[in-house]
């Protein structure tokens, strides 16, 4: 009988550590082209992040860092400019203008900051000497200044305030406003106008998008704070009254396929009202951090504070439903103490 050799028998003994040599590299080599899930860092902040006056925040990312302005007070007549790089911590970095423009006398109000390929642009809400409240911008090439006023872009009958910005599925540029009818005892209105392509001349002609119907709204509606997400276009906007005599203002939402419309409110609006802590909230801007998180910095008063004291700035978080809405801080109204989990 035949006795196989030695090389026969160490064959299949070679292949078996071939095969296991094969397997195990491959697997490692799996391993190493996986992504790696890294979570995020959470964030964990105390309202007010804003301390003082710091009425009709809006807030802007440009690369690392966030800007925020608001409505001017005593301390900072040209819209205080603030920065930070967590949306919590937050520091002083000047004003928007270190002279007001000449065009106008007061009532610097609601200023929106917009970032894009053309540049930086402010437009805010101020009144026309001797005249009506209008929408102004002002240009620069950093967010940190100097600015360059370029004046006004509407002056409606009623008054025209609280700017915003926003692109539609075309990418052109968009200006939305409100007008102040409700000052006037009229039904108020937040209108839509094109852009030229560097944001500083209006185009065609203005359109409606939205005006007070719903009973929480108490005839107002204004603010206007646009996202787009999820083949939705959705219009923030703030209703009611923050008194005296009653604190009822509050957020709400609507939504829209297009910025034409037709618009649905949410079922569940107003999505941000007072807490026990905080009342009259309003006026969001919404941003995002690296990791896709999404915020809103808004004002509000403190409870234990008198009525038309100061308006502070709170951050919270805007989380999305299934069918679809956002929520804010999980529908409990303003937080006093929060996290980004």
């Amino acid at each position: 009988m035949l006795r196989p050799s030695r090389l026969t028998l160490r064959i299949p003994v070679l292949l078996l550590v071939v095969v296991l040599t094969l397997g195990v590299g491959a697997a490692a080599a799996q391993d190493a082209a996986a992504p790696v899930l890294v979570t995020p860092a959470p964030l964990v902040w105390s309202n007010p992040v804003i301390a003082g006056d710091f009425p009709d925040p809006s807030v802007v990312r440009d690369g690392e860092t966030y800007w925020a302005t608001s409505t001017s007070s005593a301390a900072a007549p040209g819209f205080p400019l603030m920065r930070s790089t967590d949306l919590v911590h937050w520091t002083s970095a000047g004003a928007i203008f270190t002279q007001l423009p000449a065009w106008a006398s007061d009532s610097f109000w609601a200023p929106e900051i917009f970032v894009d390929a053309a540049g930086v642009r402010v437009y805010y809400a101020a009144r026309k000497r001797g005249g009506r409240l209008c929408v102004a911008v002002a240009t620069a090439t950093s967010v940190a200044g100097p600015y360059t006023d370029r004046g006004p872009l509407v002056c409606q009958p009623a008054g025209s305030i609280d700017p915003t910005t926003t692109r539609d599925k075309y990418g052109r540029l968009f200006l939305v406003w409100k007008e102040d009818g409700n000052a006037i005892g009229r039904p108020s209105v937040i209108w839509r106008q094109r852009l030229s392509p560097d944001g500083v001349t209006l185009v065609g002609r203005p359109l409606p998008l939205l005006r007070n119907q719903d009973p929480w709204e108490g005839g107002v509606v204004e603010a206007p704070s646009i996202v787009v997400r999820g083949g939705w276009t959705y219009l923030f906007y703030s209703g009611n009254s923050y008194g005296p005599p009653k604190c009822r203002y509050a957020l709400g939402v609507a939504r829209a396929r297009s910025l034409r419309g037709p618009w649905q409110r949410a079922p569940l609006n107003p999505i941000l009202a007072s807490s026990a802590a905080w009342r009259c909230p309003g006026h969001a801007s919404f941003v995002a951090d690296d990791d896709g998180r999404e915020f809103v910095v808004y004002h509000a008063y403190r409870a234990a504070d008198p009525r038309m004291a100061q308006r502070y700035g709170l951050l919270d978080r805007v989380r999305w439903t299934s069918d679809g809405w956002p929520t804010v801080a999980a529908g409990r109204g303003p937080s006093s103490v929060a996290d980004s989990d």
